[in-house]
């Protein structure tokens, strides 16, 4: 799935309901930053396979490692748009590395049931979530979650519901 579209559905769901436990901006960001490499390959800016070392849990794993260390700094700086948005959360580093792990191996598990070439094991040749779940089963999932996310977002903004927010 490049340019991860279909990732946001999931990444706003499931960061809307663990507001507690997650960093929201840490969990979104991490949910579409595997994608980068499929982004610069098919716009011809990078060789190789769509789905390379970043979709390896490996890959992942570093990635998250990353992010989680570049958020430290940038969170702190995203908190007054956070707080004009309705999402009120405690800074924690426990909370951006959490978010940024789940994030990553979220993003490469979904990709892993539906992208034959995909090797999310590597080095190993192992695939064993490919053809669990088809293409369409997998658009059909991310795309209710976000459906269900941004209703859940509406209702809170609009005061229906309230977040479990830790502030």
């Amino acid at each position: 799935m490049p340019f991860t579209p279909f990732h946001f559905g999931p990444a706003i769901l499931l960061g809307l309901l663990f507001l507690k436990k997650i960093d929201f901006p840490t969990f979104i960001a991490a949910n579409m930053m595997i994608d980068w490499r499929a982004f610069l390959v098919v716009f011809g800016l990078w060789d190789g396979p769509l789905h390379g070392w970043v979709h390896t849990y490996l890959g992942a794993t570093l990635m998250a490692i990353l992010l989680g260390t570049v958020m430290l700094y940038l969170r702190p700086l995203i908190d007054e748009e956070l707080i004009e948005m309705k999402i009120v959360q405690k800074i924690s580093k426990t909370k951006i590395f959490l978010a940024s792990f789940l994030g990553a191996f979220i993003h490469v598990t979904l990709d892993a049931f539906h992208h034959p070439l995909m090797e999310p094991f590597m080095p190993y040749n192992w695939r064993p979530l490919f053809g669990i779940f088809s293409t369409l089963e997998v658009r059909v999932l991310t795309f209710t979650c976000l459906l269900a996310g941004t209703i859940l977002y509406i209702l809170h903004i609009q005061e229906i519901i309230t977040l479990p927010s830790d502030a």
